[in-house]
């Protein structure tokens, strides 16, 4: 109490000393610190503190600002420093007790009377302490009491339950107020539950009112009745307890729609695949205004049960009220008949409409659905490490629709190197390659999905230059479905698989080779595979691996595979004749000389290149320029293989490889085809069209293949229109 007393009697005397200085004012400063002077006289240097009121008069419904500024000895701002306020006679309330000042020295807060029914005057008190100097300043004002009243609220529509506002309807809110006047204005604020949600406008909501009546207008702008059936107006002076409540009465708008909104997933897949199989379905009711209409009865409902199909675990209709967004929805779970689906919607009044895009699909790959092909069948790879290559996998499920993006594809190969896993992705457009994913994707597009493996070209090399590559994915065997019911159903045929195998002699036998590396299945089967008969369209082949004696004996999940052989072609080339068609015309001095060489054949469905025990079949085949082409007409044409240089194999030079040829005086030589060189698992066909010009007989045609890397191979061939020297033979 002491010290209370002491801070009142320094204020007090703070006053005095600046009452003496000067004639009264609304703001003052004092000054209090150290101070030095010269001479006879005296001056002090100390920071000061100036109090101003935006007005000496104050009341409840006009309060005033009050503002502090702060100098420093050299009348420079002083920032960043706390002022405390205070009223000597507590008969003022202030928005903070204290402020922090700015940059230009200045803090800042409201003056309001402590109660609405005071009156008289009072002293604003600023402090603040700079270093260990105190500072203060001051400033009077009067208050002027608050009487205002409201005396009635009432509506020019929506006053009963009877006669409601119409919805997105407008009113105009009268209230009577008492006590206000010029001198005595006062702040009438009114409050509604529609307005904080957003559905309704109040035009003004707040006004300094110095008459009666005052008129403000309500308009319902976003249909408050579909979730209030009355608003809650709260009208108030501030200042004041003065209050008075009114029912607004609302009407909830009409049902105008109902709109489909989602079905996520777009897609769902049948019982058993371990795939998504439910999706939630989400209807949305719209007034006239086109707002969500919450409150409202929808009945919801699938066009078809096929298979098991369920509508949240039913098999009929469900009746659910819309939430505070309008909207309903229902749990669709997939039965075991892949089908489009639609929901039915319907209001109580009639309204319905129905879902799109909603489908039950397989989802998991089938065997006859599952393809594989490569970017290029003969790359320059035998000689070079780092050629790159694809593998491209179409996925579909056993009625030929695409499966679910990110479905992973694995890939194994006997030589090189191949990318792990690829994942399946949608086509963006029908104008674009399939996309490389490294993960799921949702893209949206032709509605059509693949997957790409990257590929390159490194040790291990098979001798033959021929890399089996094997694409394998979880998936199930495929079936004949004889009655049309898609699910596999007893005595049907079904194409049995065993464990997947890289075929390294690509011949389909398994064993044949000591190197036929297999993926183990689970469960694991004892079961001969490709029984007969079988339909031929289930029959096993060459590009469909399947170990024997590991089939299960029963339909269901197994590994779907496909394997395709790339060619590691030479960067040299070795062209051969192509027999029969230059058959009588290259001759030799005898069989010795015409450089025949045997070589593995190319794989063809008719001959393997390996037979069922691994023995390898292979032909003769004569290089081009090792013998002379005698007899030839004038004017011709000269057609031979474009092989690679492969010492066990007959394979072609790698695709993109380019030919020219040249000739010697007198003859003229242009390349008539097969060139470049396209993609091919076999040797293709150039021809060289000659001509002779008169006089002249005999000349060297130099035929050059370049492969994509640049290495040039370069082979002179010998011919004439002339007869063969006594004694030749023909080679083939």
């Amino acid at each position: 109490m002491k010290s209370i007393f002491l801070r009142v009697f320094s204020i007090l005397a703070l006053l005095s000393l600046a009452a003496c200085g000067g004639g009264g004012s609304s703001a003052g400063t004092t000054g209090f610190g150290p101070g030095t002077g010269t001479g006879g006289g005296g001056s002090t240097s100390a920071p000061s503190l100036s109090v101003a009121l935006s007005n000496t008069t104050v009341s409840s419904a006009a309060p005033v600002t009050v503002t502090a500024t702060l100098l420093d000895a050299s009348n420079s701002p002083l920032a960043n420093v706390v002022v405390s306020f205070a009223t000597t006679g507590k008969l003022g309330a202030f928005s903070a007790s204290s402020a922090l000042t700015n940059s230009s020295g200045v803090a800042t807060v409201s003056l309001s009377p402590s109660a609405s029914s005071t009156s008289g005057a009072d002293t604003v008190v600023a402090s603040a302490t700079v270093g260990t100097a105190a500072v203060t300043g001051s400033a009077g004002f009067s208050l002027v009491a608050t009487s205002a009243s409201i005396t009635s609220f009432t509506t020019a529509a929506g006053g009963s339950a009877a006669a409601p506002l119409s919805a997105y309807g407008q009113t105009v809110l009268t209230l009577a107020l008492s006590g206000v006047s010029s001198a005595t204005p006062a702040t009438l604020t009114i409050a509604s539950a529609c307005v904080s949600a957003g559905k309704a406008t109040l035009s003004p909501a707040s006004t300094t009112v110095t008459s009666s009546p005052v008129t403000v207008t309500y308009k319902d702008t976003g249909g408050c009745g579909s979730t209030l059936a009355q608003d809650t107006l709260t009208a108030s002076i501030s200042g004041t307890t003065s209050q008075q409540v009114l029912q607004l009465y609302l009407s909830s708008p009409a049902a105008n729609n109902i709109v489909f909104v989602s079905a996520t997933p777009p897609t769902i897949y049948l019982q058993g695949t371990g795939l998504t199989t439910s999706s939630q379905v989400v209807f949305q009711v719209n007034d006239l205004a086109n707002n969500p209409l919450p409150g409202q009865l929808v009945t919801l409902n699938l066009n078809t049960f096929a298979g098991g199909l369920t509508i949240n675990g039913g098999n009929s209709a469900v009746t659910q009220t819309t939430d505070s967004n309008g909207r309903v929805s229902a749990l669709i779970n997939a039965g075991t008949v892949p089908t489009p689906a639609r929901v039915t919607a319907t209001l109580a009044g009639g309204i319905t409409t129905v879902s799109s895009n909603l489908s039950v699909a397989v989802g998991l790959p089938s065997e006859l659905h599952f393809s594989l092909s490569q970017g290029t069948i003969n790359i320059e790879g035998y000689n070079r490490d780092g050629t790159g290559n694809t593998y491209l996998v179409i996925a579909s499920d056993r009625v030929g629709n695409p499966v679910p993006n990110g479905t992973a594809i694995n890939f194994i190969a006997e030589g090189g190197q191949v990318q792990a896993a690829a994942f399946t992705a949608t086509i963006p457009t029908a104008a674009t390659p399939c996309p490389v994913a490294t993960s799921a994707s949702s893209a949206t597009g032709t509605g059509l999905s693949c997957a790409v493996a990257q590929y390159q070209t490194s040790q291990p090399r098979p001798a033959d230059g021929r890399v089996t590559v094997m694409a394998y994915t979880l998936g199930e065997k495929s079936f004949v479905d004889a009655n049309g019911n898609n699910v596999f159903d007893a005595g049907e045929a079904f194409q049995d698989l065993g464990n997947p195998y890289l075929d390294t002699l690509y011949n389909g036998v398994y064993g044949s080779s000591p190197n036929n590396q297999f993926i183990t299945q689970t469960p694991l089967g004892s079961a001969a595979c490709n029984p007969s008969p079988l339909s031929p369209t289930l029959q096993l082949d060459v590009s469909i691996p399947s170990q024997p004696n590991t089939c299960t004996g029963s339909w269901g999940k197994a590994y779907v595979r496909r394997a395709v052989e790339t060619i590691y072609s030479t960067s040299a080339a070795s062209p051969m004749w192509y027999t029969p068609a230059q058959s009588g015309l290259a001759l030799a001095p005898s069989p010795a000389q015409c450089g025949a060489t045997s070589l593995l054949i190319p794989n063809t469905a008719a001959q393997p290149a390996y037979s069922a025990a691994g023995v390898p079949s292979k032909a003769t085949y004569y290089p081009v320029g090792y013998t002379g082409l005698y007899g030839l007409a004038s004017t011709g044409v000269i057609t031979f293989f474009t092989s690679d240089a492969n010492p066990v194999a007959f394979n072609p030079v790698a695709a993109g490889s380019n030919l020219t040829v040249a000739a010697t005086t007198g003859l003229t030589a242009t390349i008539a085809g097969g060139s470049p060189v396209p993609s091919s698992s076999a040797p293709t066909l150039a021809s060289v069209n000659y001509s002779f010009a008169a006089g002249v007989s005999s000349g060297t045609i130099t035929i050059t293949i370049t492969s994509p890397s640049g290495l040039a191979t370069s082979v002179g061939q010998y011919i004439t229109t002339n007869n063969a020297p006594n004694g030749y033979v023909a080679c083939f």
